[in-house]
């Protein structure tokens, strides 16, 4: 993010192209990162409670299951903003 915000792009200029792509890019990217921190909260109190017998095994695999599926999703996210930004 700071690599391209030091090269000009904002949250609606892109010096690139549209301004689309650069609000799409920030809010798509701001939106996974927003999951991935609770992702690393929740799996960091699950596992501590989980040592502590709070949680059992479930716990664990659910959280570990919300984890693969924001990375899957991740992996879907990442072509589809690029392609946003193809000039036709």
């Amino acid at each position: 993010w700071l690599g391209l915000i030091g090269g000009g792009l904002r949250l609606f200029a892109n010096p690139w192209g549209s301004g689309l792509f650069g609000a799409a890019f920030f809010s798509i990217t701001g939106l996974h990162l927003t999951h991935v921190v609770a992702g690393c909260i929740a799996i960091t109190v699950v596992t501590l409670g989980y040592k502590r017998g709070r949680y059992d095994s479930m716990d664990l695999e659910i959280w570990g299951l919300y984890w693969h599926f924001v990375d899957m999703v991740w992996m879907f996210v990442v072509p589809f903003v690029y392609l946003l930004n193809v000039k036709r």
